[in-house]
């Protein structure tokens, strides 16, 4: 057992020198901390030593803080047993000693006898005490570490294939509140002396792969981490992000470049990260999932060994910007997809084809329309359509590998469009889900200016919050979170065009308080910012910007 740091306060040197004689004389249990002449002082050596003392022996007259003021204050912060010595037979200082938590109160001139007793006795109930609280921390210590396994249950019970999401109640609950980030780690092609491991091989080497991500995501993030498998050579991990959105990104961003690095080094084996985007709800995390096993599908074009992230499209990208107006139309495409708008989806398309026909070779125009099929099989298999089940991507490259001339190739992508919408109205048409779907949208739109949660919403459907997220997305081919955005990008349009309303009482009027942040979201909804909106669509005569604010 360890030792009792003990620290003597007394601003009397022959009190002092006595007292710490007499505690050596009480065995090895005992270790002097310091030996101190006032309350200020010793004040300072607690905050200087973190509290770590067991038992203050203090005089209560001292010069500069006397002992019941200083017991008083570090109590505050620090938790020790505390003794007093005094001259002064009162019977009000024995009070004052006893409410600041002594244990005992003893009078000079010491008893040399009677106060080794007492040392002992105090002894056994400073031994009995970090017991309990030695016991106390270990149950502690096993209620967090079966929460954390509860927590990772759920959450690959959640990304798992098949499940059924009602049964998963408010689960979220379980989780700090803040933004979350996504990440998939999966193995690349094996190298070819791969091809001679035996089962055991690869079991050892899966439970390797798991053991360093597990360790890295821990040690990255302690307790705002998680870490899954998925299948054999697939694993996801959770991580909580700091508020700073610099920060954040930075996070996640050194988490999988760090996990990447030591698979390389301490495996025969590479991998690919995907990383979704930001989780505003924990309540979307398969939506999270679906976009990283479609991030993921980048690698048939890029090649494996990196770190795959969403294209971050807006509509304000200038217009000499040719790369710029391909990533645009492939995004909007995969809306219209996801939404249905089969008119708008081929539209896109042609759109995407008109700038890649100025390709400069036919190597890189086969890498753009590749790119183009990935956005539409992504959206497929988000919507869980029945496309991408019969006919592989890799299928699908092999046939555009094939075509003999262009309009071949461009055939052969509006034939997957086409294909990708009619599978998706099929398997939307097959549910019967639009009632509570179109009940929350119809709140929705009541409820712009307010607090709009996941949880919120589902609860007015009286649906689980996971499984309406579900259904949400199979039926409008959207996520929530996105639909309230655009809904209140609409109405925000709308409320432009009045040259009355300031840019806060236009924020605040669809559920935004942050200006810059509302003002982002619009430029990234309608290619300019909600000024330039406001100075396009008014057909009053031009107002100074300085009004418009």
């Amino acid at each position: 057992m360890s030792t009792i740091r003990t620290l003597i306060v007394d601003d009397e040197p022959r009190i002092r020198r006595g007292i710490e004689r007499l505690i050596l004389s009480c065995g090895e249990d005992f270790e002097i901390a310091a030996v101190l002449s006032d309350g200020k002082e010793a004040l300072d050596y607690m905050h200087a030593c973190g509290g770590a003392v067991d038992l203050v022996i203090s005089d209560v007259k001292m010069p500069e803080m006397d002992g019941l003021s200083f017991v008083k204050e570090a109590r505050r912060q620090y938790s020790f047993f505390a003794l007093f010595i005094s001259g002064y037979d009162d019977f009000a200082y024995l009070q004052a000693a006893l409410r600041e938590g002594a244990i005992d109160y003893v009078l000079k001139p010491v008893d040399r006898d009677q106060f080794r007793l007492r040392l002992g006795e105090i002894r056994e109930q400073i031994h009995q005490h970090s017991a309990r609280r030695f016991r106390l921390g270990e149950l502690e210590q096993k209620a967090g570490q079966l929460k954390k396994t509860r927590q990772t249950q759920i959450l690959s019970y959640t990304t798992s294939i098949g499940v059924d999401l009602s049964r998963l109640g408010y689960w979220v609950d379980d989780f700090p509140q803040g933004y979350y980030q996504l990440m998939y780690v999966s193995l690349d092609t094996p190298p070819v002396k791969s091809r001679s491991f035996t089962t055991k091989d690869w079991e050892a080497y899966s439970y390797v792969l798991e053991n360093i991500i597990e360790e890295l995501v821990h040690q990255h993030a302690d307790a705002s981490g998680w870490c899954w498998r998925g299948g054999q050579s697939e694993f996801w991990a959770l991580l909580l992000l700091p508020e700073d959105e610099e920060a954040a990104s930075q996070c996640w961003r050194e988490l999988a470049e760090r996990i990447r690095l030591a698979i390389t080094m301490y495996t025969p084996f590479t991998v690919s990260i995907a990383c979704a985007g930001v989780l505003e709800d924990l309540y979307l995390l398969p939506d999270a999932k679906r976009e990283c096993l479609s991030l993921i599908q980048y690698r048939l074009i890029e090649g494996g060994n990196r770190l795959f992230v969403p294209q971050q499209v807006t509509g304000a990208v200038a217009a000499e910007d040719r790369q710029g107006r391909m990533y645009a139309a492939a995004s909007r495409l995969k809306q219209a997809v996801e939404q249905l708008r089969l008119e708008d989806a081929m539209a896109q398309a042609k759109l995407y084809f008109a700038e890649i026909e100025q390709g400069s070779s036919p190597e890189m125009i086969l890498r753009e329309v590749q790119n183009l099929i990935i956005q539409v099989h992504a959206a497929s298999m988000e919507g869980n359509s029945v496309i991408g089940s019969a006919v592989t991507l890799e299928e699908t490259f092999e046939k555009l590998r094939r075509a003999a001339h262009w309009q071949e190739l461009k055939q052969a992508v509006l034939e997957q469009v086409q294909e990708a919408v009619r599978g998706m109205e099929q398997m939307r048409s097959s549910r019967k889900l639009a009632t509570p779907v179109e009940q929350a949208k119809t709140w929705i739109k009541g409820q712009l200016s307010g607090d709009l949660t996941i949880k919120r919403i589902a609860d007015q459907v009286h649906m689980n919050p996971t499984y309406f997220c579900e259904c949400f997305k199979n039926q409008t081919g959207e996520t929530v979170l996105d639909y309230i955005t655009r809904k209140r990008m609409e109405a925000a349009s709308e409320k432009l065009r009045d040259p009355g309303l300031k840019l806060t009482e236009i924020s605040q009027g669809v559920g935004y308080q942050d200006v810059k942040y509302f003002s982002r979201l619009f430029k990234q909804w309608s290619g300019v910012t909600p000024t330039q909106y406001r100075e396009q669509k008014s057909s009053l005569p031009a107002i100074s910007s300085g009004k418009r604010k």
